[in-house]
């Protein structure tokens, strides 16, 4: 469901020729085949903390997949025509650093295009999912991400501005999507937080807790199986000389049907 938002910000960043683009924490690339689309020379260097997934970025996409820290860029200074930064900054111990170091590598005129949440909404599904498995004694999943200083558009305004980027346009677009029973069931048990959580327990336990949900999910009606969400969309370029100006975005909110997918990490 995050994927074709995070592809609409693509054309934003004015990709021409042979440009560089840092497409920062890439997870397994799902980018690489949208910026190649829009300029078929460009060279792409896809940048995450996770190996596991950079693997799969080589693997499966033929990415220039480097081991990377989003708060230390292995990016010389002024080398990225565009850096992406889809679902990454509220996962970040320091978000400001990361848009600064964004910029550091930007050549002037370069572009840097962001998504954070501003909310989310569970289903009854994930919410009765959760309370199995609290009662079965399972610790809470780790949170996944902060969200404090990154959910309202004139927040996001505010930090782009702050680290020397002047903010072309800022937007909001709601998420929503309609999980069966099947389809959730192989989310909550394949992929995740509830996967990891499951794994705490023993194979006894676990199949006793398995058969509970499974048979709590099948009580539930279509409409409990609803997940919504609303994420921010953000552009912003790197001055020619000096900090930036900051720039009044032009605001939007619209509606995307999401495609069945959960992962926070591209």
């Amino acid at each position: 469901m995050i994927l074709p938002p995070a592809a609409a910000l693509v054309p934003y960043l004015g990709l021409t020729g042979r440009c560089v683009v840092a497409d920062v924490g890439a997870g397994t690339g799902a980018l690489l085949g949208v910026v190649r689309s829009a300029a078929p020379d460009a060279r792409v260097v896809a940048l995450d903390a996770s190996s596991g997934m950079l693997h799969l970025a080589r693997t499966r996409r033929g990415a220039a997949a480097i081991r990377a820290d989003a708060l230390a860029l292995p990016l010389a200074d002024a080398t990225a025509d565009a850096v992406i930064l889809a679902y990454v900054l509220f996962h970040l111990t320091d978000p400001p650093l990361a848009l600064a170091e964004a910029r550091r590598a930007l050549r002037p005129g370069g572009r840097v295009a962001a998504i954070s949440w501003a909310w989310e909404r569970a289903s009854r599904a994930d919410i009765v999912w959760d309370q199995i498995l609290t009662e079965a004694g399972v610790p809470p999943a780790p949170l996944r991400r902060v969200d404090a200083g990154l959910d309202r558009p004139a927040s996001m305004e505010a930090l782009l501005s702050s680290a020397g980027l002047r903010p072309d346009r800022i937007w909001t677009e709601r998420l929503r999507h309609r999980w069966d029973r099947s389809s959730f069931w192989e989310l909550a048990t394949g992929w995740g937080a509830n996967r990891a959580r499951l794994s705490r327990l023993d194979a006894t336990t676990r199949a006793s807790v398995l058969t509970r949900v499974h048979g709590r999910l099948g009580q539930l009606a279509p409409q409990d199986y609803i997940w919504e969400g609303e994420i921010i969309c953000a552009v912003a370029t790197k001055g020619t000389g000096g900090r930036a100006e900051p720039d009044n975005p032009c605001v939007a909110t619209r509606l995307v049907d999401a495609a069945p997918s959960r992962s926070s990490s591209l």
